[in-house]
């Protein structure tokens, strides 16, 4: 299961919960007693039992203790289980967790979200401020080798003297992912460092030569899917800035009801990424190249093929000639992520702010780690974004 970790320059989050909590208790607040859940990565991989903590806060604290029953509001097959529930919040508290563990059944098929809420209250003064969507991933497929793909790995092998199958499949990475600051939405306005742990599936590349052995990352490359997913949500439909109210493009409100996206439906977004090139390779070492050759007057961008939910009904309908589908192919309100990630070139400082570091990518079969460095950017980013990923074979 994927962890990740936000350490902020500034008090990002949970905002709203020191406005309504603190200050509101301060002064005396006798409004409702509002509930509010959130996880750091509200994510679940079905096949482990690692646990979800999600944390329970209190707009003010009680006088009395209080015991809230949570529950799973749409899980017939019972993917998911509640632990440490029913919660109790002791009084004068405002805060406690509970965890969302997966019972491994490996059912699922797809990403699948489940709702986490509550349906009664101890007192009548109280309410829950939204339900918590929590995403479970199926176990994913890790390809198989067609014959021509294992003999070029014993052609590696016999050529190079490295041995590839150590790096196909299921591989551990950490992720490190600095933001800086940005003038443009509120997500993004204070600097920040983003961790993820988790495990990316590679492959062989079809791509691959008796001489240049390719890799292809088929499931949460670089670690970034989960980022990445996020960055799209801030940016389109939980944009509350831009995309709702009276000065809103009437494109926003449009492509949503056409798509049915929204923020209880945010669709479901997962990438790959293919053409990772080992070369130089030399006593059990090589450098790897992950970005495409450059071609005069186009930016480079870091290739991932992004597969979304709207963005693929959205394909469908302008095939189909629904005309509010054709005029925001390309405008902004469309549902194709590349529209929002990946604004700048990754291969030379087109910003040139200070945010720029240059792509490197490096193997040692030895030590059993591949390492990357490289940025990228966003529609609404305040500069690159700088990234750290680290692979490694225990």
């Amino acid at each position: 299961m994927k962890k990740f970790y936000v350490y902020a320059m500034g008090a990002l989050i949970l905002p709203f919960l020191a406005s309504c909590g603190d200050d509101k208790e301060d002064s005396g607040y006798t409004g409702v007693n509002q509930i509010y859940l959130s996880a750091e990565n509200p994510v679940v991989e079905e096949t482990e039992a690692t646990p979800l903590t999600v944390n329970v806060d209190l707009t003010k604290a009680c006088e009395q203790n209080i015991t809230l029953n949570f529950e799973i509001l749409n899980d017939e097959k019972e993917i998911l289980r509640l632990e440490s529930n029913p919660v109790t919040i002791p009084a004068g508290s405002k805060s406690a967790t509970f965890q969302v563990v997966s019972n491994q059944k490996e059912l699922l098929t797809e990403d699948t979200y489940f709702e986490i809420g509550i349906s009664t209250f101890p007192l009548d003064n109280m309410k829950l401020n939204a339900s918590l969507r929590v995403r479970v991933k199926p176990n994913p497929q890790i390809p198989e080798l067609t014959e021509a793909q294992k003999i070029l790995i014993e052609g590696y092998k016999s050529k190079y003297g490295i041995d590839l199958t150590d790096w196909l499949g299921a591989v551990t990475y950490h992720t490190k992912v600095e933001s800086p600051a940005s003038d443009y939405l509120p997500p993004f306005a204070e600097p920040f460092t983003k961790e993820f742990d988790g495990k990316t599936i590679i492959t062989l590349s079809d791509q691959s030569t008796e001489e240049l052995p390719v890799l292809k990352m088929v499931d949460d490359p670089m670690g970034l899917t989960e980022y990445l997913a996020w960055v799209l949500r801030k940016e389109t439909i939980e944009n509350d800035e831009f995309w709702y109210g009276e000065y809103a493009s009437p494109a926003y409100a449009q492509i949503m009801e056409l798509l049915n996206w929204n923020k209880a439906n945010p669709g479901t977004f997962t990438m790959s990424l293919d053409g990772i090139k080992l070369k130089n390779i030399s006593d059990g070492t090589a450098t790897v190249d992950f970005l495409p050759v450059s071609v005069p007057d186009v930016r480079t961008i870091i290739p991932f093929e992004y597969v979304f939910s709207p963005w693929e009904l959205q394909k469908k309908l302008i095939k189909e000639g629904n005309q509010i589908a054709i005029d925001l192919e390309e405008a902004d309100g469309t549902a194709n992520p590349a529209h929002y990630l990946q604004a700048s070139d990754v291969a030379i400082d087109e910003l040139e702010d200070g945010t720029f570091m240059p792509p490197v990518g490096k193997i040692d079969f030895k030590a059993k780690k591949l390492t990357f460095q490289f940025v990228f950017d966003h529609a609404y980013a305040g500069g690159y974004n700088r990234a750290n990923v680290v692979y490694e074979k225990k």
